[in-house]
């Protein structure tokens, strides 16, 4: 029951080495669309987070309400590393008063994300 080396089936070593390089050049662009995918998620998530503090903020004054007294154009801002749970962002409040007509508030939240590199903006309009 001796069998010839011309019997015996297996890979050369020349095949297995080629599946090698089909398998590493498979893995490297499944390695590629993984940062793609990470880099697009991170900026959606930078983005979400802005929209999201621009709309808390815009609460805020539809909730507390313009000040009285506000005659002129109030504008603050709350720096990078101020607003908790978002310390790569920055927040900017304008209020103008009497715009576009008198007795209406012009409410303008802008953020900032990546040292400025992008940012969003919302704008309301409040009765006084």
């Amino acid at each position: 029951m001796r069998m010839s080396l011309r019997d015996q089936r297996g890979f050369s070593l020349l095949e297995v080495l080629m599946a090698l390089v089909v398998v590493f050049l498979a893995l490297l662009g499944f390695a590629g669309y993984s940062v793609v995918a990470h880099t697009g998620m991170t900026a959606s998530e930078k983005m979400t987070r802005a929209v999201t503090l621009a709309q808390e903020k815009l609460e805020d004054v539809r909730r507390d309400g313009v000040p009285i007294s506000l005659t002129d154009t109030w504008i603050n801002t709350e720096s990078y590393g101020s607003i908790a749970g978002a310390m790569h962002h920055q927040r900017t409040l304008t209020i103008q008063p009497h715009i576009p007509m008198s007795g209406l508030h012009t409410v303008t939240v802008e953020v900032r994300w990546d040292h400025d590199a992008h940012s969003t903006t919302l704008t309301t309009f409040l009765v006084k």
